[in-house]
Protein backbone atom coordinates (compact mmCIF):
# COMPACT_ATOMS: atom_id res chain seq x y z
CA UNK A 1 0.00 0.00 0.00
CA UNK A 2 2.49 2.19 0.66
CA UNK A 3 4.59 1.69 -1.78
CA UNK A 4 1.81 2.85 -4.27
CA UNK A 5 0.61 5.83 -2.64
CA UNK A 6 4.69 7.11 -2.98
CA UNK A 7 4.24 6.00 -6.66
CA UNK A 8 1.00 7.71 -7.08
CA UNK A 9 2.44 11.10 -5.20
CA UNK A 10 5.22 11.46 -7.52
CA UNK A 11 2.97 10.94 -10.78
CA UNK A 12 0.79 13.77 -9.58
CA UNK A 13 3.84 16.02 -7.98
CA UNK A 14 7.15 14.84 -9.30
CA UNK A 15 9.84 16.59 -7.43
CA UNK A 16 11.45 19.51 -8.39
CA UNK A 17 14.68 20.05 -9.93
CA UNK A 18 17.17 21.70 -7.80
CA UNK A 19 17.35 25.14 -9.62
CA UNK A 20 20.97 26.73 -10.25
CA UNK A 21 22.21 29.37 -7.49
CA UNK A 22 23.79 31.46 -10.37
CA UNK A 23 20.22 32.05 -11.49
CA UNK A 24 20.16 35.65 -13.83
CA UNK A 25 17.36 37.97 -13.68
CA UNK A 26 14.70 37.97 -15.87
CA UNK A 27 15.26 40.30 -19.48
CA UNK A 28 13.53 43.73 -17.83
CA UNK A 29 11.30 44.39 -21.36
CA UNK A 30 9.74 47.63 -22.14
CA UNK A 31 10.71 51.09 -23.08
CA UNK A 32 11.28 54.20 -20.70
CA UNK A 33 10.09 56.96 -22.74
CA UNK A 34 8.22 58.73 -20.17
CA UNK A 35 10.98 58.35 -17.77
CA UNK A 36 13.60 59.49 -20.03
CA UNK A 37 11.69 62.52 -20.96
CA UNK A 38 10.74 63.32 -17.30
CA UNK A 39 14.71 63.21 -16.73
CA UNK A 40 15.14 65.36 -19.91
CA UNK A 41 12.99 68.19 -18.62
CA UNK A 42 14.52 68.01 -14.84
CA UNK A 43 17.65 68.59 -16.46
CA UNK A 44 16.63 71.35 -18.87
CA UNK A 45 14.92 72.78 -15.98
CA UNK A 46 17.95 72.57 -13.58
CA UNK A 47 20.42 73.92 -16.47
CA UNK A 48 18.23 76.80 -17.66
CA UNK A 49 16.86 78.08 -14.31
CA UNK A 50 19.73 77.57 -11.99
CA UNK A 51 20.28 81.27 -11.42
CA UNK A 52 16.87 81.83 -10.60
CA UNK A 53 16.38 78.76 -8.38
CA UNK A 54 17.21 79.49 -4.68
CA UNK A 55 19.17 76.82 -2.64
CA UNK A 56 16.12 74.49 -1.74
CA UNK A 57 14.40 74.94 -5.07
CA UNK A 58 18.40 73.42 -6.61
CA UNK A 59 18.69 70.74 -3.81
CA UNK A 60 14.87 69.80 -5.08
CA UNK A 61 15.60 69.56 -8.79
CA UNK A 62 18.93 67.58 -7.57
CA UNK A 63 17.24 65.24 -5.86
CA UNK A 64 14.42 64.00 -8.37
CA UNK A 65 17.30 64.32 -10.72
CA UNK A 66 18.92 61.44 -8.40
CA UNK A 67 15.98 59.40 -8.08
CA UNK A 68 14.96 59.12 -11.27
CA UNK A 69 18.06 58.33 -12.29
CA UNK A 70 18.50 55.20 -9.78
CA UNK A 71 15.13 54.63 -11.14
CA UNK A 72 16.32 54.10 -14.97
CA UNK A 73 19.16 52.32 -13.91
CA UNK A 74 18.02 49.88 -12.15
CA UNK A 75 15.15 49.21 -14.40
CA UNK A 76 18.13 49.02 -17.55
CA UNK A 77 21.30 47.71 -16.23
CA UNK A 78 21.95 44.56 -14.30
CA UNK A 79 23.34 44.84 -10.88
CA UNK A 80 24.09 42.62 -8.27
CA UNK A 81 21.94 41.89 -5.46
CA UNK A 82 23.86 43.94 -2.85
CA UNK A 83 23.72 47.04 -5.55
CA UNK A 84 20.50 46.70 -6.56
CA UNK A 85 19.92 46.96 -3.01
CA UNK A 86 22.02 50.16 -2.52
CA UNK A 87 20.74 51.97 -5.57
CA UNK A 88 17.27 51.44 -4.49
CA UNK A 89 18.09 52.95 -0.79
CA UNK A 90 20.08 55.96 -2.89
CA UNK A 91 16.40 56.01 -4.96
CA UNK A 92 14.13 56.08 -1.84
CA UNK A 93 16.47 58.29 0.38
CA UNK A 94 16.64 61.21 -2.52
CA UNK A 95 13.21 60.62 -3.52
CA UNK A 96 12.08 61.26 0.10
CA UNK A 97 14.45 64.31 0.36
CA UNK A 98 12.85 65.87 -2.78
CA UNK A 99 9.51 65.52 -1.51
CA UNK A 100 10.12 67.01 2.19
CA UNK A 101 12.14 69.98 -0.10
CA UNK A 102 8.95 70.01 -2.03
CA UNK A 103 6.44 70.44 0.86
CA UNK A 104 8.92 73.03 2.54
CA UNK A 105 9.35 75.09 -0.42
CA UNK A 106 5.61 75.48 -0.92
CA UNK A 107 4.78 76.16 2.44
CA UNK A 108 7.69 78.64 2.40
CA UNK A 109 6.42 80.32 -0.79
CA UNK A 110 2.57 80.29 -0.06
CA UNK A 111 2.35 80.12 3.61
CA UNK A 112 4.89 81.95 5.28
Amino acid sequence: MARQTKKIAKRIQPKKKAEPENKKKPEKVGKDYLLIAVLALTIVFLLVGWQNFTALNRGLYLALLVSLSTTYARRHYNFTDTQDLWIERVGMVSMGMAIVLFVFVVYQQYFA
